[in-house]
C-alpha cells in the first residue's frame, strides 16, 4: 500500500528569489519562506510566536525580518499575519542579538545606515569595532530612534567627551524612553542640557562638569517647578552652605522648604530672606532663658526655640554668614 502524502509543496515566486536570495540575510529568507508555507496552507492568522517556534528563532528576529520585508515592499502583514501587542521595555539584558549577515547587509545596502557608522568612527575618533556597530544598529531597530536623531546623540555625548559606547547606550535608552525621538527634540534637549544644566552646575559650584544621572534628574525636577533664577538663587545658597561638599541634596532640601511655604519666584524667595534677617538682628540683642533658668545672650544659633529649627533656617544662617564673610569675594560669587 503506497504512503499517502502529507506534505503540501509551497511556492516560492521566482522573481523574489532571483531578487533576494543572494543578497537578504539568511535568517530573513527564512521566515519569508515560512510565511509563505503558513499561507498556502490556509493559515493566514498566524502569529510571530508560532513563526519563532517553527523557525527555532525569537519573537524579536522575526519582528525584525517582517519589518525588512516590508521596508523592501514585501508587505507580508497585508497577507494577514498577526502581531501580539507587546509594550517594549528598555531593559540591556533585552537588546536583541544580530546576525553578522544582517549587519553587513545593512552596511552595504543601507546608504543612510553606513553614513551613520562612519560619522559615529569620526565622532568616536577611531575605528569602531562589531559590538559598537552592532549596538548603534539596535537603537534604530530595538529602541525605534531614527538614524539621523542616533547621529545627533552620538555627536553630542562625545562632545560631552563621553565615547564610551556602554554610555551611548543609556543615554539612547533614556531618549527612547522620554519620546526624544526626532532632530528638533534632540536639538532641544540638547540646548537645555547644554545651556539650563550648565548654568545650574556653574551656580553649585560645579563648572566644567558633566553631570551624572542622578544629578540631571535633580536638575529636571528643579527645572520643571521652577523659574530658572529662582533656581540658579538657591544653588547659589546650597553651594555657599556646603563648600567642597555635594551640593545637590542640600539645594534640593532648601527648595522643598520653598515649595511647602509657597514660595515660586525670585522676588519672593529674596523677600523671605530679608524678613527672616531682619527678625534675626532685632533679636540679636535679646537674652533668652534656658530651661535651668539661666538667662545667656541670644545668638544667631540660639534665638530660636529647638522645635522652630528647619532645613532653611540653616540654609538662611549658613549663607549669610558666609557671604558677610568674603565680603566682596561673596558678593561676586553670587553675580
Amino acid at each position: 500500500m503506497a504512503q499517502k502524502e502529507t506534505g503540501a509543496k509551497t511556492i516560492i515566486n521566482n522573481g523574489f528569489l532571483e531578487k533576494y536570495m543572494a543578497s537578504a540575510p539568511t535568517a530573513y529568507t527564512l521566515v519569508y519562506i515560512c510565511a509563505q508555507k503558513f499561507i498556502q496552507e490556509g493559515n493566514e492568522y498566524f502569529t510571530d510566536e508560532q513563526l519563532a517556534q517553527s523557525l527555532g528563532m525569537t519573537e524579536g528576529d522575526i519582528k525584525r525580518a517582517i519589518k525588512f520585508w516590508e521596508d523592501n515592499g514585501e508587505v507580508l502583514r497585508k497577507q494577514r499575519i498577526i502581531q501580539p501587542v507587546t509594550k517594549i521595555t528598555h531593559i540591556v539584558s533585552d537588546k536583541p542579538s544580530y546576525a553578522q549577515d544582517e549587519i553587513e547587509y545593512y552596511l552595504k545596502h543601507n546608504a543612510e545606515f553606513k553614513g551613520l557608522v562612519d560619522s559615529a568612527k569620526s565622532a568616536m575618533g577611531k575605528i569602531i569595532g562589531r559590538y559598537d556597530i552592532e549596538t548603534i544598529f539596535s537603537f534604530h531597530d530595538w529602541l525605534g530612534l531614527p538614524l539621523s536623531v542616533i547621529e545627533i546623540l552620538i555627536q553630542y555625548c562625545c562632545d560631552n567627551d563621553h565615547k564610551n559606547m556602554r554610555y551611548i547606550e543609556k543615554v539612547a535608552i533614556a531618549w527612547a524612553d522620554s519620546g526624544i525621538n526626532t532632530a528638533k527634540a534632540a536639538l532641544e534637549y540638547i540646548e537645555k542640557y547644554n545651556g539650563t544644566y550648565s548654568r545650574i552646575m556653574r551656580s553649585l559650584g560645579l563648572s566644567g562638569k558633566s553631570p551624572v544621572e542622578k544629578q540631571v534628574e535633580y536638575m529636571k525636577k528643579w527645572v520643571d517647578k521652577m523659574p530658572i533664577d529662582l533656581v540658579l538663587f538657591g544653588c547659589e545658597k546650597a553651594a555657599m552652605a556646603v563648600g567642597n561638599g555635594n551640593p545637590f541634596p542640600y539645594a534640593d532640601k532648601i527648595f522643598s522648604s520653598w515649595e511647602k511655604k509657597g514660595i515660586n519666584s525670585l522676588e519672593m524667595a529674596k523677600q523671605e530672606d530679608e524678613r527672616f534677617f531682619n527678625k534675626k538682628d532685632k533679636g540679636s540683642t535679646a537674652y533668652t532663658a534656658k530651661s535651668s533658668g539661666t538667662n545667656v545672650k541670644s545668638t544667631k544659633f540660639t534665638n530660636y526655640e529647638e522645635h522652630e529649627w528647619d532645613y532653611d533656617v540653616l540654609s538662611r544662617l549658613k549663607f549669610k554668614e558666609l557671604t558677610q564673610n568674603l565680603g566682596d569675594a561673596g558678593d561676586g560669587n553670587k553675580n
